[in-house]
């Protein structure tokens, strides 16, 4: 038996196998594997050579610089000087009459014509192109020229305030500068209750003449203005780009009511013009005033105006770095303490009226109510209003106390109020 085993296995001895282990180098998912690591280090040093031979390209189209916020100084309150007794001086007595010659007017226009010019490089056009059909349903396209107004350079963009009605909906929007080169801008941010918007132009665009020849308007203030004072109205404020007016203030402080507060209007002898845009100069250059034709009324209704300076710097501020400008919808005016012992009314800010579809109105805030309180803050006047809107943000919920009078006196209300940008 042993021997016939033994037989068998001679005789299929050429069948048998030996089987060998694979050499690891064969496996086919390690060959797989290390085919993909070393494309992966190709890819990368490709990569890296790439980064370093665009680098330089991308900073110069792109910027070097981060976007940094836009800051505009806020002025401070001025105390009153105390004034001394003027010393005892003997009066000046003029008997020969002072005229004024040619040559005097001349020398005069010519140094309006100087502070006038040094503020040309802070100012740009802003060409408006809009597409239209006609009666045949044929497409047409239409341009308007416009003033702005160069107010910040966040390291990106250069910044231009100009009017919102005149540029919203706008199909392309192109800003010339004083030098003469044009760059296309895109609308930033805007604000409907002063019709104030910042438009936008790429920094990196900018050619180096133009950087050197352009400079960021000087705002000076408004606060210490006085009727009679001389001005300069610069921009288009004739409705025709690169116009300039001379004149005087008639009026340095006239309050006109907006939605949540309330403006100074500057009021000149000037003209106005349909469709004018542009600044008020003092005769240092420095802009103190912001020509509009918002709010006007019967008795200015053809006197060239300006938003003052001073009111506006916050604004211009905000519409700089895109943050929201929000309302509440309200009309207000202040409730002193003289007329509450007169007419026996909260202390607060009346409601004259409220906006349609506001977040006040939502809130059930209405006429006749007086705010008195937002958001555990004593309110006392519209401007203290007015200031607190500037710190909240679209969809921010914020409480109002009002009292409302009825037939047992007045009653205290908590209104929750969803403030919102007016479109």
């Amino acid at each position: 038996m042993a021997e016939e085993k033994r037989h068998e296995e001679q005789e299929f001895s050429f069948v048998k196998e030996k089987i060998k282990k694979q050499p690891f180098y064969q496996n086919r998912m390690l060959r797989r594997g290390g085919l993909q690591l070393a494309f992966s280090v190709v890819c990368g040093v490709v990569a890296c050579f790439v980064f370093v031979m665009v680098h330089p390209w991308m900073e110069r189209t792109f910027g070097k610089e981060e976007l940094t916020e836009i800051t505009i100084p806020q002025e401070e309150e001025e105390e009153t000087p105390v004034q001394e007794e003027p010393e005892t001086q003997e009066p000046v007595v003029i008997t020969e009459p002072q005229e004024l010659d040619l040559d005097d007017y001349a020398e005069l226009y010519s140094k309006l014509r100087e502070a006038a010019a040094s503020a040309s490089a802070s100012l740009a056009t802003v060409t408006v192109s809009s597409s239209d059909t006609d009666w045949f349903n044929e497409t047409y396209e239409s341009r308007s020229q416009l003033s702005g107004l160069l107010v910040g350079n966040n390291g990106v963009e250069i910044l231009i305030l100009t009017p919102y009605s005149q540029v919203k909906g706008a199909d392309r929007l192109q800003v010339s500068f004083v030098d003469g080169s044009s760059l296309d801008a895109v609308l930033k941010n805007y604000d409907t209750v002063t019709d104030l918007a910042v438009l936008s132009v790429n920094l990196a665009d900018v050619g180096e003449t133009t950087r050197e020849n352009i400079r960021i308007a000087e705002l000076g203030s408004s606060k210490s203005l006085k009727a009679g004072e001389p001005v300069i109205a610069v921009g288009s404020p004739a409705g025709i780009a690169d116009s300039v007016k001379f004149g005087t203030l008639v009026a340095a402080g006239y309050q006109t009511g907006v939605v949540d507060g309330e403006y100074s209007l500057l009021i000149t002898d000037m003209e106005r013009s349909e469709n004018g845009s542009g600044v008020l100069l003092n005769l240092n250059g420095q802009v103190i005033g912001l020509l509009e034709d918002t709010y006007l009324n019967s008795s200015n209704e053809n006197a060239l105006t300006a938003y003052a300076i001073s009111d506006m710097k916050e604004i211009i501020e905000h519409l700089s770095n895109s943050q929201d400008l929000v309302y509440m919808g309200i009309h207000g005016t202040d409730v002193t303490e003289e007329i509450s012992e007169a007419q026996g009314i909260p202390i607060g800010v009346y409601v004259s009226g409220v906006e349609p579809e506001s977040p006040a109105m939502s809130s059930g805030i209405q006429a006749g109510d007086i705010i008195t309180e937002i958001n555990s803050r004593e309110i006392t006047s519209i401007s203290q209003v007015q200031e607190m809107m500037l710190k909240f943000s679209r969809g921010q919920v914020i409480r109002v106390m009002i009292m409302r009078q009825g037939r047992d006196g007045y009653k205290e209300i908590e209104c929750s109020v969803t403030v919102d940008v007016l479109q």
